[in-house]
């Protein structure tokens, strides 16, 4: 243990005072989970659901928690040490920025921040903060997950990766028995929308399969049942996403709540298919295989049974790391990367395009504070060196600096007219037609 290790673990309470902000749904789990770890005391709950706030104060009788309904009163309480944040997905920035601000320990529900801006403000706060924010992205603490990780990573049984094809399908519900939903949830300008609210578990994880960060994106996506809904009116269910990272490696994922519950040709549910130079892995939450390329082995277990029988420890090492003084596996850097990463995602929905994830506008912000905190995880090439995929990327400029002016303006009043009529009305989702000269290249002189 390093030295500031090591005074930070001095310094640690031996009883983790700890308070919830959101006890509905996923609250009242963590607010389980908690009820099962040794030294910790609940000091407070906080919910405006005064349904829910009875609940959770009944579960947690014996520490005799405070019930709060403002989070601001929770985050300046004196005797809380770490709180839970369990809302909606658009207010998550502001409480954890506020709670790390006041030097408490964060475990935040994903996604940290629906929108780049809101990211890069849990990040400035993260910034010389006492406590630290985990990330409530728990497949990083699936033992499953991290043995598969070990034989991609540590074992190479893959060799090098150069495409993961990933998806979590779902049958739909039938008509009239979908599973009542919040109306935050449906809304993509307060959930992020599926690909930020749900896929940033699967996500997150190729990103770990790789190795790296996407440096851009393309997708699809609607609102397929009842009615059909263009991307931005209601949360989707169902996209497509193509992520090109460094390299050349790239990720299709595909979440469609469409699959017929009889098909059994293609499977239903959660999966990867890790495919390298030596062959294939085919994981799942549970159980990963590595097929060889020409079939001279029979396919290879890569998970124990030990890691099988262990469930997900995520609760249990966030206490640990405030007691022993170690940052958390899953930290702010894991949430910033899925959050923006997700984001990036749902702007190639969109837009439709493949757009760039570069060096400035919206999520250009988050990786500059990432930067700020000595981590940058995805090398941006200069443009001369990067490869000629775009549109128009080896062909001369075909207009002169003035028209090319004239040509991006009505570019964007397009482009900003489109989005509007597909209730988009943000004029930050209409920075990146200008963010990068190598997505419209064909536009701009050289």
């Amino acid at each position: 243990m390093g030295m500031a290790a090591a005074a930070g673990a001095a310094a640690a309470p031996s009883t983790v005072r700890t308070a919830f902000i959101g006890v509905g749904n996923r609250g009242g789990t963590l607010l389980g989970q908690t009820l099962e770890q040794e030294g910790v005391n609940i000091t407070a709950i906080c919910d405006i659901d005064p349904a829910k706030r009875d609940e959770a104060l009944s579960r947690a009788a014996k520490f005799n928690p405070k019930s709060y309904t403002d989070w601001r009163e929770v985050v300046a309480l004196d005797n809380v040490d770490a709180i839970k944040i369990a809302t909606p997905c658009y207010l998550h920035a502001e409480m954890a920025a506020a709670a790390l601000k006041a030097g408490k320990y964060v475990y935040c529900e994903k996604p940290l921040g629906i929108t780049p801006e809101q990211v890069a403000s849990v990040l400035k706060a993260s910034q010389g903060a006492k406590g630290f924010l985990q990330i409530g992205q728990q497949l990083r603490y699936f033992p499953t997950v991290r043995e598969t990780m070990k034989a991609l990573h540590e074992d190479q049984v893959v060799g090098k990766i150069f495409a993961v094809r990933a998806q979590r399908d779902s049958t739909p519900p039938k008509p009239g028995q979908a599973r009542p939903r919040p109306a935050w949830y449906e809304d993509p300008k307060k959930s992020g929308d599926l690909i930020v609210e749900n896929a940033v578990h699967n996500i997150d994880c190729c990103n770990w399969i790789i190795g790296g960060h996407p440096v851009s994106a393309y997708g699809h996506g609607a609102r397929y049942l009842p009615t059909l809904l263009p991307p931005g009116k209601m949360m989707m269910d169902g996209f497509s996403v193509q992520y090109i990272y460094d390299e050349q490696t790239h990720l299709e994922y595909t979440q469609l709540y469409l699959h017929p519950r009889n098909f059994k040709e293609i499977p239903n549910g959660q999966y990867y298919a890790i495919q390298g130079e030596k062959g294939t892995v085919f994981f799942t939450h549970d159980d990963a295989v590595f097929y060889d390329m020409y079939g001279d082995s029979e396919p290879k277990q890569l998970v124990s049974q030990k890691a099988k029988d262990t469930p997900e420890f995520a609760m249990s090492d966030f206490y640990a790391c405030i007691r022993e003084g170690r940052k958390p596996f899953g930290d702010i850097k894991v949430g910033c990367h899925g959050s923006a990463d997700g984001h990036h995602g749902t702007r190639g929905h969109l837009q439709g395009r493949f757009g760039d994830l570069g060096r400035s506008g919206r999520e250009g912000l988050a990786l500059q504070h990432l930067r700020m905190l000595g981590d940058r995880p995805v090398p941006l090439p200069d443009r001369a060196a990067r490869p000629a995929r775009e549109i128009g990327a080896n062909r001369p400029a075909l207009v002169g600096p003035v028209t090319a002016v004239i040509l991006a303006g009505l570019l964007l009043l397009f482009s900003a007219t489109r989005l509007r009529a597909e209730g988009y009305e943000d004029k930050t989702h209409f920075s990146q037609i200008f963010q990068a000269g190598r997505t419209y290249r064909l536009f701009l002189p050289p």
